[in-house]
């Protein structure tokens, strides 16, 4: 079965930081904090998807940082990492999720800006995550409020409810995981 790459992402590290996008979930209930990327479109490999799609985001212009090691995992609410390796030309992602059953892929690569995000139309704001931001948000119920009070940066366009809770999405508990297994990925930038 061929792969097929569905949609890209990119765990963008700022100055030891990691940007993630925050902004109503499709409930309206909490604030999601969501990697960057999104759709393939026609024709573009994973890692110029991951590129595209940061830009539209960020603004940001990114470079690719090779991971010390590949990780497949197949989607689901508690997945496992498995060593595993893919390059697509001379671009090795951190991650590749594979959905359930099929031949989709979803390949995440670490990354690299060398300027502060500015959030797009599509974008309402971008968290700049510490380490310890990304540990507490992975482990503590907060709101965008309480993360700001506590030192946390962000940079927001749009006016967001300071009172509802953060929704950390799959790929941000993931790079916590990857953090706590390769430490060395927060400084490479």
């Amino acid at each position: 079965m061929r792969l097929k790459i569905i949609t890209a992402g990119a765990y963008v590290n700022f100055d030891g930081h990691f940007l993630f996008q925050v902004g109503p979930t499709k409930s309206g209930t909490t604030l999601g904090v969501v990697r960057l990327g999104g759709h393939r479109e026609s024709g573009e490999t994973g890692w110029q998807c991951a590129m595209r799609e940061v830009s539209e985001e960020s603004s940001l212009t990114i470079n690719t940082i090779k991971p010390p090691i590949t990780y497949w995992y197949e989607a689901s609410d508690n997945p496992d990492l498995v060593p595993g390796g893919w390059i697509e030309e001379d671009h090795e992602p951190i991650l590749v999720a594979k959905r359930p059953e099929s031949n989709l892929i979803t390949p995440i690569f670490l990354a690299s800006a060398d300027e502060a995000p500015v959030p797009s139309m599509e974008t309402k704001g971008i968290l700049i995550l510490s380490p310890e931001n990304i540990t507490k948000l992975s482990s503590e119920r907060m709101t965008l409020g309480q993360y700001l009070k506590s030192g946390g940066k962000a940079v927001i366009k749009e006016e967001l409810p300071l009172h509802k809770l953060l929704e950390p999405f799959p790929h941000l508990l993931l790079l916590d995981t990857l953090i706590k297994k390769h430490p060395e990925i927060v400084t490479l930038y």
